[in-house]
């Protein structure tokens, strides 16, 4: 019976375990550009399947420079301009200046805010992309490797809450040097305890249901 209560109580703890340890998502508006602007991409003739737009990016904004977003059309066998995509159809780009978010969530002592960026290189541009996580005046640049000639690479930008910055605002900026740079994929997260989601706690209650029955019936 020992051994019985024993591996119930390792499996709810490795099971809860596993629950809670994941990073809790901050929520990012239109992360990965898909949600186009009402009159959709109007400007085509960059290829077949491309098409893009310039102006407002739903859910960010466009700070200086030209900016909006982008098809570069690879799933219709156009590999002019990329060879592959990061996350859906849809991409953002900025020749030069700046395209930024302000998430709801402010700064908290002792907590971990990481940012995660795919940043892409255009097969025809150098690499120009950047991202940064803006807290009170100072930035956090997001590192990574840089791209192969069209593809994408993931940037990350880790900050922890300092005192002086508690509730402080949090703004995710997308960075460009020259022509062109291109975003995709943008999360943030943060390291403080997910809230267990009612059917995540309900399977696991009835495994553990399930577990002590099939011990009591050995019994």
């Amino acid at each position: 019976m020992k051994r019985i209560f024993f591996g119930l109580t390792l499996g709810f703890t490795l099971s809860f375990a596993c629950i809670v340890a994941q990073a809790n998502p901050i929520f990012v508006s239109n992360f990965s550009f898909e949600n186009l602007p009402g009159t959709g991409l109007p400007l085509n003739g960059c290829g077949t399947g491309c098409q893009y737009d310039i102006g407002a990016i739903p859910g960010w904004n466009v700070n200086s420079g030209s900016a909006g977003q982008f098809q570069p059309g690879t799933q219709s066998g156009n590999t002019q301009w990329f060879s592959s995509l990061s996350d859906g159809i849809t991409v953002a780009y900025a020749n030069g200046g700046d395209i930024t978010q302000t998430v709801v969530d402010t700064v908290q002592l002792g907590v971990v805010y990481t940012l995660m960026v795919d940043l892409g290189k255009r097969n025809d541009q150098l690499f120009t992309s950047g991202a940064d996580l803006l807290i009170n005046g100072v930035h956090y640049a997001a590192v990574g490797t840089t791209p192969t000639s069209g593809n994408w690479s993931t940037f990350t930008a880790t900050y922890t809450g300092l005192a002086t910055d508690v509730g402080q605002a949090i703004t995710i900026e997308l960075l460009s040097s020259g022509t062109q740079s291109d975003f995709d994929n943008v999360h943030l997260n943060d390291n403080t305890t997910a809230t267990p989601e009612p059917a995540s706690l309900g399977l696991l209650g009835l495994g553990l249901a399930g577990l002590l029955a099939k011990a009591l019936r050995r019994r």
